[in-house]
């Protein structure tokens, strides 16, 4: 939808006339955006943010915040920027950034077993003298107490080790008042009590409430709590302890970090200290409640505000009455937040609901489903109250399809049959993530050709694939996007291309887009392109074509829509908002959205009812003599809150308290991550990577197999296909291939996020092959971890099932696949990101495995 443009018609003293009726009270912040292409390039974005030279350097490895989330107070002592790498060899990203830094010492932060040996023989290659230091031990308590031994302070800052929001809650606020962090857990951890039975501190602040750091544990040791900053959730926790220090910071601005995934977060602590401003934590899309407040709180100013008369209540075109119009796919219709295929998916409208027609614009439809408001294709309507939309729908009829391709979510595949119905002959089976061609649909049931066969499959169980015209261009959002020479991060950098630079895109291939820029032809990141289709206006153009009056005032089916939707101020470039401070974001649109940002900048409302209460209204501009006014203001009517998740909820297991810690001394396990690289596996319900979950899971077993005693072989270890030239069968075959090469190996694992077209599904299930050479080893292995997994994770328990996965049926040694949770359901989707949950993840198939090997094989 064209941005329009207003003329400012309100001024300070309208603002605060009793006859505006102001329904919220939205922030107002000037925004600037530290991010990379990754999480290794986004640290290395805040250290050339804030380091021209560095003296130290600390290296932490990008997969294992345990170690480093205790770092910022000793990190700030020595000004150093923390980078991020792999653990096992030095990212070639990161030598360029410590080539610029010139540093005299490197500081790796943990044991051999998270950063290998082999980085420090890399270090020593360098052209210059480096000093290499590495402070790590047995376990997160006894890292952090190292650390704190190397501040001097008679305060000590104890937070929770099982989880990292509490500590980076404190980091800033401990960095610029160097105040050790040291890590506990629900009983004091034994490294813990020595230190502080050794310095013996003044003052004990504890960050988190009584059940992440309960106050008996100190006081058996007659340690007593001074301080206790906590809430009913980390965002809570993150605002009382930045109100609890308002005092002392040294800035207006502010650093937003995501609350739900660490490595940004921790990366971008030491900046904020050296700027001595708040560190707050964020949800991906919305602000959290607790978060909102203190930023609009913080607010001294902010352009005069929307009000109610602003509203354009026209929604229909004259002399038309309300129209309505039905779904007509089966698999639902994509509700997006601006009219285009680009637009963010805010919902899926299930097939034959009646919408309301609010608005209509080239060929999209607004309307409001569920509390959300937003565009749908009309092609894909029926209209039901329109001369020029016949509407002659049955359910009892054969249509020609409304979309021509769809795709087989059943891991299992999907039975084709002879017939519409459940009954009909079944023909053949189309494997998962096939994508067949519509031929037409009839009561719920899609007819398409695979194979030699031609028959009906469950339209209940496709993804109907959009058929939208491709765009063609894009829009560079980064602040320099790399274009490299391969679709993967580890690709050769031809050229950085700057933000804001249209681009042609020439294809597309898993998260990379390949595009043409400066007569040079590469691959760069998609996540930093915004798509822009044929036809499609740049905002200058908008702006000239409205400045001379061109602008049309219909569309060309109906009006323009309604301006309920329009930025909730007015546009006033006299109101200067850096009075507020600044908010950097710590991290790319993956971590913290653009709708989140739009937030923040006062160009959308949050959905949440309590943060768009009224606030006490801001003045234009600060009067020494006139300070900005409080006090409370009416509630708004209620807005629908998006699915609830406590991230909190997720309690830390610690693998080995019921299980011998050398239980699986002498066997050999292969792990098998799924997906990776260009093939990004199951989309989840805001649009994350199956593939990101069933590594971070793969990483934290195979760190837990290894203590117990295991030799572990993964297919990957990183975000790559361990296929040399990518297919999705290539794929398949490489994985099979690195399995069979150990014929001694004992048990083969694949890890998997299951999905389905809706978001209702839930749950845990575990596959075994029935065609495989030792199929009563593999289901006795997929019993025992789904017996293990699903208590552990208190998932539904969607059994273990039969099911000839090229993965689980062509390997030579006992096999399953774990389809852990549903990417697809918004709260398991929120659990995936949790890093507890998938240490917790781990810990169950862990517990699988063991169960396993102490039971004996049932036989028929």
């Amino acid at each position: 939808m064209k941005k329009l443009l207003f003329t400012l018609f309100a001024s300070f003293t309208m603002l605060l006339s009793a006859s505006s009726i102001i329904e919220a009270s939205p922030l107002a912040y000037p925004v600037e955006r530290i991010s990379g292409q990754d999480r290794v390039e986004t640290a290395l974005s805040i250290s050339q943010k804030g380091w021209t030279t560095a003296d130290t350097v600390i290296l932490c490895e990008y997969n294992d915040y345990p170690d480093s989330i205790a770092s910022t107070p000793f990190a700030v002592s020595v000004n150093a920027p923390i980078l991020l790498t792999n653990g096992t060899n030095l990212d070639s990203r990161v030598k360029a950034e410590i080539q610029r830094l010139q540093p005299s010492k490197i500081i790796l932060l943990g044991g051999t077993g998270v950063l290998k040996p082999t980085i420090e023989e890399e270090i020593s290659s360098y052209g210059f003298v480096l000093e290499v230091e590495r402070i790590g031990g047995n376990n997160r308590y006894e890292t952090s107490v190292l650390l704190a031994k190397k501040i001097s302070n008679s305060t000590v800052i104890l937070a929770n080790g099982d989880d990292f929001p509490d500590a980076l809650s404190a980091a800033s606020y401990a960095g610029f008042q160097q105040i050790p962090i040291v890590l506990t857990s629900k009983k004091l951890p034994q490294a813990v009590l020595d230190y502080l039975n050794e310095v013996q501190p003044s003052e004990i602040i504890a960050v988190g409430g009584e059940s992440v750091i309960p106050t008996e544990s100190l006081t058996e040791h007659n340690f007593t709590i001074h301080t206790r900053l906590g809430g009913n959730n980390r965002y809570e926790t993150n605002a009382a302890v930045v109100k609890h220090v308002q005092d002392l910071y040294g800035t207006d601005d502010l650093f937003l970090a995501s609350g739900i995934t660490f490595p940004d977060a921790v990366a971008g602590t030491v900046l904020a200290a050296k700027y001595k401003a708040p560190l707050l934590l964020t949800e991906k899309e919305d602000i959290p409640i607790p978060i909102y407040t203190y930023m609009r709180e913080h607010m001294k100013v902010e352009p005069p505000r929307r009000d109610n008369s602003d509203n354009n209540t026209g929604n229909n075109p004259p002399g038309q009455g309300v129209k309505e119009a039905k779904v007509k796919p089966t698999g639902g219709l994509n509700l997006r937040s601006t009219p285009s295929s680009s637009g963010e998916r805010l919902a899926i409208v299930p097939h034959n609901t009646v919408i309301k027609v609010l608005a209509e614009e080239n060929g999209w439809v607004k309307t409001t489903y569920a509390g959300t408001t937003g565009w749908l294709a009309s092609e894909y309507l029926t209209f039901l109250n329109s001369d020029s939309n016949n509407s002659n729908d049955s359910s009892n009829n054969t249509s020609s399809p409304a979309k021509t391709k769809a795709k087989v979510n059943p891991t299992g595949g999907l039975n084709l049959r002879s017939t519409p119905s459940s009954s009909g002959e079944k023909l053949t089976t189309v494997p998962h993530n096939t994508v067949i061609e519509v031929l037409a649909e009839e009561n719920g049931w899609v007819k398409t050709s695979y194979e030699e066969y031609t028959g009906w499959l469950s339209g209940d169980y496709l993804t109907f694939l959009e058929t939208e015209k491709p765009p063609v261009s894009g829009v560079v959002t980064a602040n320099g996007l790399n274009l490299r020479s391969t679709p993967s991060s580890s690709g050769e950098v031809i050229e950085t291309i700057p933000k804001n630079t249209t681009i042609k895109i020439l294809q597309e291939q898993g998260e990379w887009y390949k595009v043409e820029y400066d007569s040079q032809t590469g691959w760069v990141a998609k996540a930093y392109v915004q798509l822009q289709e044929e036809g499609t206006k740049g905002k200058a153009e908008e702006e000239t074509e409205q400045k001379s009056g061109d602008s049309k005032e219909e569309t060309s089916r109906g009006t323009l829509p309604p301006e309920e939707n329009l930025p909730p101020y007015i546009e006033d470039p006299t109101v200067d908002l850096t009075i507020n401070g600044k908010v950097y974001i710590l991290g790319g649109e993956g971590v913290i959205s653009t709708k989140a940002q739009s937030i923040i900048e006062g160009k959308t409302l949050s959905k949440y009812k309590e943060n768009n209460r009224q606030f006490p209204p801001l003045p234009p501009k600060l009067k020494d003599d006139n300070p900005p006014s409080r006090g409370d203001g009416p509630e708004i009517p209620s807005i629908p809150e998006p699915p609830s998740y406590d991230p909190d909820s997720e309690v830390w297991v610690d693998p080995f308290a019921e299980v011998p810690r050398d239980s699986l001394q002498g066997k050999v396990i292969i792990l098998d991550p799924g997906h990776g690289g260009p093939d990004s596996g199951a989309v989840g319900y805001s649009g994350t990577y199956e593939k990101n979950y069933t590594l971070a899971i793969g990483l934290a077993l195979r760190d837990i197999l290894i203590e117990a005693g295991a030799e572990v072989i993964m297919t990957r270890d990183g975000d790559y296909s361990p296929a040399a030239n990518f297919t999705e069968l290539e794929d398949l075959k490489a994985r099979v291939a690195k399995a069979n090469a150990y014929p001694e190996a004992d048990l083969f694992i694949s890890i998997h996020n299951d999905a389905f077209t809706n978001p209702d599904p839930e749950g845990t299930s575990v596959f075994y092959s029935s065609a495989h050479p030792k199929v009563h080893e593999s289901m006795h292995l997929a019993s025992s971890i789904k017996n293990a997994l699903v208590p552990l994770l208190e998932t539904k328990d969607r059994g273990v099932r039969a099911a000839n996965f090229y993965v689980i049926r062509h390997t030579t040694i006992p096999s399953a696949l774990v389809e852990v949770a549903f990417i697809s359901n918004p709260i398991e989707e929120q659990r995936l990101q949790n890093p507890t949950f998938q240490h917790n993840a781990a810990v169950g198939i862990y517990h699988g495995i063991y169960k396993y090997f102490n039971t004996p094989i049932p036989r028929p």
